[in-house]
């Protein structure tokens, strides 16, 4: 059965075509993704079961947050499996956007991906991530 690692692999190639960055560039720019970024400020034990993929964590981890220039949270990323219907993720991505105050989500599985601004009612479906400069005001 596929895992989210692999779907994984699919959507940081995508992010990076997208102009997103897991690392700083050559022109100096920061990396504008945080992988795994805790969904609270709890404390958290590193003996705590998390399951496979972080699958089970408690209260969550965003399994990719987008920032902007200024590196303030615009986007959340929820992957899935590759079996699993991105969308099953909806209300779990739109809980971490809303505690985050950000409007963008995605929705992936590496195969099928989704675009949402909560502002504007539901999911589209989409070939490509989009990039920080197309996330409009929210972005800046």
């Amino acid at each position: 059965m596929p895992s989210e690692a692999q779907a994984r692999i699919t959507i940081n190639k995508m992010l990076e075509e997208a102009g997103w960055r897991f690392l700083p560039d050559a022109q100096g720019r920061r990396e504008n993704i945080i992988c795994e970024h805790r969904v609270t400020r709890r404390v958290f034990s590193p003996s705590q079961d998390l399951g496979k993929d972080f699958e089970n964590a408690p209260n969550g981890f965003i399994d990719y947050l987008l920032l902007n220039t200024d590196q303030r949270p615009v986007a959340v990323v929820e992957a899935k499996r590759e079996n699993i219907d991105p969308l099953t993720g909806k209300e779990q991505a739109r809980s971490y956007a809303e505690n985050l105050g950000v409007s963008h989500i995605f929705l992936s599985n590496g195969l099928v991906h989704y675009y949402w601004n909560l502002r504007q009612g539901n999911p589209v479906k989409v070939s490509r991530f989009l990039p920080l400069d197309q996330l409009g005001r929210a972005a800046e």
